[in-house]
């Protein structure tokens, strides 16, 4: 009998240290920046930084916002369509008191989508749209105040999730304890989730939210490189681009799931959630 519980024991082993072993988690990268497609991105910043609470403006680049650790930046294009529908449908904000906050916003002329509602186990949400077709969801959550999340589509939410789970880290959670999502906490860095939304979708590129993207904490180039072995469409390959005020980056830009545009960048000399 112990002849046997120890044969079982070593073939335990053997396939815990072997090719049976599950395959290590991905690290976790952070999460760095959202990027719009406006008219004027000087307009755009300053209507961010005047009615979407907790944002404070950057001087690396023009018009830039931080909220928190992550970038809310902006290209220039008259021509993006809305993002509702797209892979990167919206993005999130939280706030102390959405009552007051959306009185506030109407008196200022601010398009409501969809008026407040309480959800139960979840929390007060709200449905905005900005003057350039970035879809808004501003919800009540006192544990993650400013930027709250990104809301992706996908036809098959699970394969969404699993990619990025394996391509960028990060804790499969619940949020409350009701909706699935992915929660990016790094060191230094606020919080932010991503979730994601069964439905078809378009591509991101040339909607209001253009695409999302992730901080490289190493060198770029082997970032990319650990992508590409992991089947990961790489889109533009990494190149530099010096801001005008700040230490000059390197970025590159990858394929994300269902049309979603991705970005990776390093930003050399820059300390953790700068």
């Amino acid at each position: 009998m112990r002849i046997a519980i120890r044969s079982c024991l070593i073939a335990v082993t053997l396939i815990t240290f072997s090719g049976g072993r599950p395959a290590a988690q991905t690290p976790t990268y952070p999460y760095d920046h959202i990027h719009l497609n406006v008219p004027d991105p000087a307009v755009a910043s300053v209507w961010y930084e005047k009615n979407i609470p907790g944002g404070r403006r950057i001087t690396e680049a023009p018009d830039r916002i931080m909220y928190g650790s992550t970038r809310l930046m902006f290209l220039r294009s008259a021509t993006a369509k809305p993002s509702a529908g797209s892979a990167i449908d919206h993005i999130g904000f939280s706030v102390a008191d959405l009552d007051a906050k959306m009185k506030e916003w109407e008196a200022a002329g601010i398009t409501v989508t969809t008026p407040v509602r309480d959800v139960p186990k979840l929390f007060k949400l709200a449905f905005l749209e900005d003057p350039w077709g970035t879809r808004i969801e501003v919800v009540q959550d006192p544990e993650l105040l400013g930027l709250h999340h990104v809301h992706l589509r996908n036809p098959n939410p699970d394969e969404g999730y699993a990619w990025l789970l394996d391509k960028f880290g990060g804790k499969r959670d619940r949020l409350k304890g009701t909706i699935d999502g992915i929660r990016y906490d790094y060191d230094g860095f606020t919080s932010v989730w991503v979730l994601i939304t069964k439905g078809e979708a378009e591509p991101s590129q040339g909607r209001a939210i253009d695409h999302i993207g992730w901080r490289s904490v190493g060198d770029l180039q082997a970032t990319i490189d650990s992508l590409r072995a992991k089947k990961v469409e790489v889109t533009s390959e990494p190149r530099p681009l010096t801001l005008p005020n700040g230490p000059p980056i390197n970025f590159s830009y990858v394929a994300g799931p269902a049309g979603a545009r991705i970005e990776l960048v390093e930003r050399p000399g820059l300390k953790p959630g700068q």
